[in-house]
């Protein structure tokens, strides 16, 4: 077949999913169990940070650790590396990243340079009360032990108010006004989560939905 593609034609290149959201809504749960069932990168700014060539570049401490954005130069220099070598027949999920206007408009030219299918973009939302509660619950796992993550206190909590309303608030606009947009809802349990996020995958990769937005954006901090 010659000339332009047929709309009625699925796409077959991997998919790839952008999956921001509140903090503590679930966004690294969820996009580990989307890299895992579909063989997908994770993409987790927070875990890339910490490696030790990443670490080499930055003060973490007085950064990332109190709810501040990773530096830019940093965070450009993993989206280059990542997304550059992360093979052609793997789709990459970004668990909560990007979170700058500036660095949501490198990864739309990354992924358009490399030759990959628009991503679907999904917002995981949940009220503040929950993200309070959630905070206070919360571990993680590390060299095999359960701790509290760095940046759950509430000095990290103030930082990410600020750069919720100033910054991840450009890059949903973004967006929303490129890809296909989910609004999804972060209540419940992880399975009902990941209910609602497989339904938007599925449609996503069936092509049935063609509209860019799809409900309002909701942000605790907005």
């Amino acid at each position: 077949m010659t000339g332009a593609r047929n709309d009625t034609m699925r796409d077959e290149r991997p998919f790839n999913i952008i999956l921001l959201g509140d903090p503590a809504s679930g966004k690294g749960t969820q996009s580990a169990h989307l890299a895992k069932k579909y063989g997908m990168y994770d993409l987790d700014m927070g875990r890339e940070v910490k490696r030790p060539e990443n670490l080499a570049l930055y003060d973490y401490a007085h950064t990332t650790a109190v709810g501040k954005l990773t530096p830019t130069a940093v965070a450009r220099k993993i989206f280059v590396d990542k997304i550059g070598h992360t093979p052609a027949d793997q789709g990459i999920v970004f668990s909560g990243t990007p979170k700058m206007i500036g660095e949501a408009k490198l990864v739309a030219r990354l992924l358009k340079a490399q030759g990959r299918r628009d991503p679907l973009f999904l917002y995981l939302h949940i009220p503040v009360g929950e993200v309070l509660r959630r905070m206070r619950l919360r571990v993680v796992r590390e060299e095999g032990r359960l701790v509290k993550r760095d940046d759950d206190n509430e000095r990290a909590l103030a930082n990410r108010r600020r750069y919720y309303r100033e910054q991840v608030s450009q890059v949903v606009a973004f967006f929303k006004a490129r890809y296909e947009y989910r609004h999804i809802s972060g209540m419940g349990t992880e399975a009902e989560v990941a209910a609602r996020i497989e339904e938007a995958v599925v449609r996503h990769r069936r092509g049935a939905a063609h509209e860019k937005c799809n409900g309002p954006f909701t942000m605790i901090f907005r």
